[in-house]
């Protein structure tokens, strides 16, 4: 009972903050606090509250405050149809939140767009102590909320007629290139330094990094970029995107702009809406291949990769459920791939409901890997700035109770290696789950500081020149035996994407 208590103490002691002086940005004086040497500042308003008249346009810039704001909590998190958060959600939720080394510096600053598919998810998903470990290498790190859903990626002839640049169903992407310029304009006051900051994100936040390498409006905002499972694909053109916002509102009986921001975001959310972001000429002029024949508006060092085990966590949720038929199978190849099946199936066979789902497995893995890969050959065909890309096979301990999502090396299992956030996690780690992330952790600071995640502490990574030689395999020894080598997608390269 002595140790239960005294550990008790020791616990309430570790987690007490120290309020800090104000600092100055834009809006007002703002009072954050200070814990273990890291100085945290949450739910910072980052652009103005996207409600009432302001619903589905571009943010607008963020409100002044009278007096001192405290920032000791989190914002709302973006209204959304998931609740994975357990947090309380509003459409009043542009926020962004920093932990920043506590002694003076002029640090890098790594900027985390989480993912989500577009539709969950939020910057605060890590909790509190997110910045913890990543920020005692000497770096500042910043999370975001962007706009989610239908409020976030809706198009409308209205709405495209109201904007400035006669575009919308990009709120989302405005929504992160505003919290970017909001970074560039008030990050030295926390110590950061606004000529070396690093987008970071993972799935649809990598999905995210990709298209603010490919928009203009994103120009200067970022020196560099790393995407973790997930690349730009081929998006709809505006227009596309307009005649389904105008079908959507009509089936809500409520045609115009105006009707629509009458109606609650319950309403708004229950219907249905295909969500990705569009190209609409200005903040996304065209897609990936299309950028690069161009040239990138943002030409910035990237890290990109995934992980070896994608398909375990993605098949599912693309063809159905559990369990992958062969009927599944076939009916999402033959609607991913049209003309082009026949090749899938011959390197991805199956005949059977049990064949379906080990090649269901692998070929979901692959298609992460190819856009992986084929960015980063992009980038080196363009003799653009370097590409560094990983296949990331280790296989995280096992946790106590039965793995339901990112089991085995799944979708987004680096990324608590790399931000250095093991801690958060109570399944017991092994030595080379701490090894792998002092590794990963290594990489991404490395990179963050001077665009090369090679320095003092990992092995060396290649840079990418386009061959599977120079994808850096981040595993044990054993494991990346066992795994063997991944297929050679230079092949497929003239198939786009």
């Amino acid at each position: 009972m002595i140790a239960a208590a005294a550990a008790a103490v020791l616990a309430a002691g570790a987690l007490a903050d120290t309020a800090l002086p104000p600092v100055q940005v834009e809006s007002g004086p703002l009072a954050g606090t200070t814990r273990d040497g890291v100085d945290r500042y949450f739910g910072i308003p980052y652009a103005a509250p996207p409600v009432g008249e302001l619903r589905f346009r571009a943010p607008e810039p963020p409100v002044k405050w009278e007096g001192v704001r405290q920032a000791a909590s989190f914002g709302s998190v973006c209204r959304q149809t998931v609740d994975w958060m357990k947090a309380p959600q509003s459409e009043d939720c542009l926020f962004l939140n920093i932990w920043a080394p506590a002694k003076p510096g002029k640090y890098p600053v790594i900027v985390w767009i989480h993912g989500g598919g577009f539709f969950g998810g939020s910057g605060t998903q890590s909790g509190p102590d997110a910045g913890n470990g990543i920020v005692a290498r000497d770096v500042i790190l910043v999370t975001i909320n962007y706009r989610l859903g239908v409020l976030g990626f809706f198009a409308h002839p209205e709405l495209s007629a109201e904007s400035p640049t006669k575009a919308s169903g990009n709120q989302g992407i405005l929504d992160q290139i505003a919290a970017l310029k909001w970074i560039s304009r008030n990050i030295a006051a926390f110590g950061g330094d606004p000529g070396r900051v690093t987008i970071v994100g993972a799935s649809a936040g990598a999905s995210s990094v990709a298209l603010l390498s490919m928009s203009p409006a994103a120009k200067g905002l970022f020196q560099r970029g790393i995407a973790e499972s997930g690349g730009a694909g081929n998006l709809p053109l505006q227009a596309d995107a307009e005649k389904r916002g105008q079908d959507f509102a009509n089936a809500l009986s409520a045609p115009h702009i105006a009707d629509l921001r009458k109606l609650d975001a319950e309403t708004l959310l229950k219907a249905p809406w295909e969500i990705e972001p569009n190209i609409d000429g200005t903040t996304l002029p065209g897609n990936m291949a299309a950028s690069y024949s161009g040239g990138w508006h943002n030409n910035v060092p990237i890290i990109t990769g995934w992980d070896g085990d994608e398909g375990v966590d993605l098949a599912p949720e693309a063809m159905g459920g559990k369990p992958i038929t062969l009927a599944k199978y076939q009916g999402f190849v033959k609607a991913a791939f049209g003309p082009q099946a026949p090749t899938i199936f011959k390197v991805y066979p199956a005949a059977s409901d049990a064949e379906a789902e080990p090649a269901a497995y692998r070929l979901m893995t692959d298609m992460i890997g190819f856009s992986a890969f084929f960015w980063g050959t992009q980038q080196v065909n363009a003799k653009a700035a370097p590409a560094y890309v990983y296949f990331f096979v280790h296989r995280p301990a096992e946790p106590a109770t039965p793995c339901t999502y990112s089991c085995k090396a799944g979708h987004g299992s680096e990324v608590k290696y790399a931000f250095h956030q093991l801690a958060f996690d109570p399944r017991v780690w092994n030595a080379d789950d701490r090894a792998i992330e002092n590794e990963m952790t290594g990489y991404w600071t490395n990179f963050a500081k001077t665009g090369d995640p090679n320095g003092e502490g990992p092995p060396k990574w290649p840079l990418f020149d386009g061959t599977p030689a120079s994808v850096n395999v981040v595993g044990m020894d054993a494991e990346i035996k066992e795994r063997g080598a991944f297929p050679d997608f230079r092949p497929y390269l003239n198939l786009g994407q």
